[in-house]
C-alpha cells in the first residue's frame, strides 16, 4: 500500500460509503492480519509504516521459529546490482532488491543465515530481516577470485558458541588451508593440508567436527576441541543399527527434482550450497562452483540455497 490508498467501507445505507486512510486502520486489527500472512507478504506489511512493522512483530518471532523445511533458492550476482530473483518452495518467483548481494559471494548457508564475502568483508547476513553481523577479515586471506572458499559454522551466529571455518585454496598450489574463528575472538587461526587436489563439494558441522567432501569418498575434518585437521574417507552404511553420522549427500534425482520443482535453469552458475535438516540424518544439498576462476570484467550469476527464515536482531549485536 502506499499513502494514497483508501480502504472503503459500506454502511447499511447501499448508496452511503465511508472512507479510511490505510495508516488509519484500528491497531487491534493489525496483528491479526499480519499473523495471516506468508513470509513475503509479511515483509511488505512490516515496510508500510512504523506502527505496522511493530504490529508485525509477535507474527515476525513465530516466523522466525518455524521448523526447517526444503530451501528455496537466491539467484543474484546477475547485470552488476543488487536485483535478485527469489524461487520459493513451490516454484514462485519474486524480484527482490538486495544491495548487501551486489558484489558478494556466498560462503555458506545454514538455517536461514548467509555467510558473504564483500569487497573485503566477511558478515553474516539475513535476507528476510536484513539482520547482518559483521566478522572480522583473516590475514592474508586468499581474495575470491584465485580460490575456491567453502565454509561452514556450528550454530547461528547469534549463538554465544558458534564457530565459523573456511576451507579454500589457491591456484599455485593443492594445499588446503582452513581460517577458524569462535564468537568473540578478534582475530582466526590458520591450519594447513598439504596435497588435496580435489575439489569440496559439501560441508557439514556435527558434533564439535566440521566436515568438508570431496567428489569422490574422501573427507577433510577439523576438531574444534582438538585444534587437529585430518583426512578421512567415507563410508556408507548399510544398515540402520550402525553408528554413523547423521548427514547424508543429497541425491543426483533429489537435486534435479528442486531444480524442476523451482523451475530452475542454473547453467553455469556458481552455487552454495546448504544443509537441511531431516528427522533421521541431514541432507547435504552441494556446491557447484563453476565461477571463473581467472575473473575478468564480466560478473557471472551465483546462487544459493537457503531456508527461509527470518531473523531479527539487535542493531548493536556485535561479534
Amino acid at each position: 500500500p502506499d499513502e494514497n490508498v483508501v480502504i472503503s467501507t459500506r454502511s447499511s445505507t447501499r448508496d452511503q460509503v465511508t472512507t479510511r486512510e490505510w495508516n488509519d486502520l484500528p491497531s487491534e486489527l493489525l496483528p491479526s492480519i499480519a499473523d495471516r500472512l506468508g513470509i513475503i507478504e509479511l515483509l511488505r506489511f512490516r515496510g508500510v509504516c512504523k506502527d505496522w512493522n511493530f504490529a508485525s512483530s509477535t507474527a515476525s518471532a513465530e516466523m522466525e521459529a518455524l521448523p526447517n523445511r526444503d530451501p528455496w533458492f537466491l539467484l543474484y550476482g546477475e547485470n552488476n546490482n543488487s536485483q535478485c530473483t527469489l524461487v520459493t518452495e513451490s516454484g514462485k518467483q519474486y524480484i527482490i532488491t538486495i544491495p548487501e548481494m551486489d558484489g558478494a559471494t556466498c560462503l555458506a548457508s545454514s538455517q536461514g543465515w548467509l555467510l558473504l564475502y564483500r569487497e573485503g568483508l566477511i558478515f553474516f547476513f539475513c535476507p528476510f530481516s536484513r539482520a547482518r553481523i559483521d566478522l572480522p577479515v583473516p590475514t592474508k586471506f586468499p581474495p575470491m577470485g584465485i580460490s575456491e572458499h567453502v565454509a561452514v559454522f556450528s550454530t547461528p551466529p547469534t549463538s554465544q558458541d558458534c564457530v565459523v571455518c573456511i576451507i579454500c585454496r589457491t591456484n599455485k598450489t593443492d594445499d588446503l588451508e582452513l581460517y577458524v574463528i569462535h564468537r568473540g575472538a578478534t582475530s582466526w587461526t590458520k591450519h594447513k593440508l598439504n596435497s588435496f587436489p580435489n575439489k569440496i563439494e559439501c560441508a557439514a558441522y556435527h558434533n564439535g567436527v566440521f566436515y568438508y567432501f570431496d567428489n569422490t569418498d574422501l573427507m577433510v575434518c577439523f576438531s574444534i576441541k582438538d585444534r587437529s585437521i585430518s583426512l578421512g574417507k567415507v563410508r556408507y552404511v548399510k544398515s540402520s543399527n550402525e553408528r554413523c553420522i547423521p548427514l547424508r549427500f543429497i541425491s543426483n534425482v533429489e537435486k534435479e527434482d528442486m531444480k524442476k520443482r523451482l523451475d530452475l535453469e542454473l547453467g553455469d552458475v556458481s552455487t552454495c550450497g546448504t544443509t537441511v535438516s531431516c528427522l533421521n540424518a541431514d541432507k547435504m544439498v552441494p556446491y557447484e562452483n563453476r565461477a571463473n576462476a581467472k575473473g575478468g570484467g564480466t560478473r557471472r550469476s551465483k546462487g544459493v540455497w537457503f531456508q527461509p527464515r527470518f531473523h531479527q536482531i539487535d542493531k548493536m549485536l556485535s561479534w
